[in-house]
């Protein structure tokens, strides 16, 4: 029996449309790109003494990094930007393993520009935690030049005191300018830092 031309009579099998196919063969596929991504991974997979030397190489990387910043912030206006020289890791990354970073060490125009100018060297050139000691070796350097500009100042100080008052005590101030001179000079002798008095070193951060 009928009812509107629809028949009750349900198959006893479905029909395949080929979706069922394409799921399997999707299914299959994706299979065989998770092994073949796993077998990827096995063959990278790094051993445990590789593993060690990334961890070192990123601890270097960031120690490094964080010393040339060190230099290029407190010597700002007077340094260079760093430059690195890397290593490639068991990872096939690049991590800085030393770096450097220029400075300009020359004398300033005037006796007071030059002392600014070493006090602001030496201050970058002993920036980080753990100076090197080619930054020792600057600041060296720039002690030097702080105890020459200070010379310089006292002269030209006592200088512009005779220009002003020409009297007997001119011969005092003499006295005194010369027993301070003498302190500086053997302050520059005893500098801890000094390995030689050149002002032509231009490189911090060797590190």
């Amino acid at each position: 029996m009928t009812i509107s031309g629809v028949s009750y009579y349900q198959p006893l099998y479905s029909v395949d449309t080929g979706q069922n196919s394409n799921t399997a063969n999707e299914q299959d596929g994706q299979n065989g790109n998770n092994q073949t991504q796993t077998k990827n991974q096995n063959r990278h997979e790094l051993t445990h003494e590789q593993k060690m030397q990334v961890i070192e190489l990123q601890q270097r990387d960031t120690e490094v990094r964080m010393h040339e910043a060190a230099h290029i912030a407190a010597g700002a206006g007077l340094t260079t930007g760093a430059t690195y020289s890397y290593q490639r890791g068991p990872d096939n990354k690049m991590y800085a393993i030393g770096g450097e970073v220029g400075i300009d060490t020359s004398p300033g125009s005037t006796a007071q520009e030059t002392l600014k100018k070493a006090t602001q060297i030496k201050r970058a050139a002993l920036a980080p935690a753990q100076p090197s000691p080619a930054d020792l070796q600057v600041a060296a350097t720039a002690t030097n030049m702080e105890i020459d500009a200070k010379i310089e100042i006292q002269k030209e100080q006592l200088e512009d005191k005779k220009k002003e008052h020409k009297s007997d005590n001119s011969s005092q101030d003499r006295a005194n300018l010369d027993q301070s001179l003498e302190q500086n000079n053997q302050n520059r002798v005893n500098n801890p830092y000094a390995l030689n008095y050149d002002y032509s070193i231009r490189t911090i951060g060797l590190f």
